[in-house]
């Protein structure tokens, strides 16, 4: 018989944390915490962050593909500040960011 004294009981399971969408997240500043690749999708390249907002909540978030290339080009990055949501000179809409 196998010792099962360091195995979980049944309530010690629970769901992970929801993935939001970058639009549901507060403007301000983030502390990267991990980086997961999620591989490809319609949407192009998917990217989940694990952050931490400065007053403690940490939050999985998926990347826009702004955000994705940028972290590709700063692989450095310790913070991300998310701006909000802009609008262009054509009128068409993006999320602003910068890194640090």
């Amino acid at each position: 018989a196998r010792n099962r004294q360091n195995w979980p009981s049944p309530d010690a399971f629970h769901y992970p944390a929801a993935v939001l969408k970058w639009r549901d997240i507060s403007t301000g500043v983030f502390k990267i915490l991990d980086k997961f690749e999620r591989g490809e999708n319609q949407n192009g390249r998917g990217l989940v962050l694990k952050l931490e907002h400065f007053s403690g909540p940490i939050v999985f978030v998926w990347a826009p593909g702004s955000l994705i290339f940028a972290l590709k080009q700063d692989e450095n990055a310790k913070f991300v500040q998310n701006l909000g949501l802009k609008t262009d000179a054509n009128g068409y809409q993006y999320f602003d960011f910068k890194l640090c």
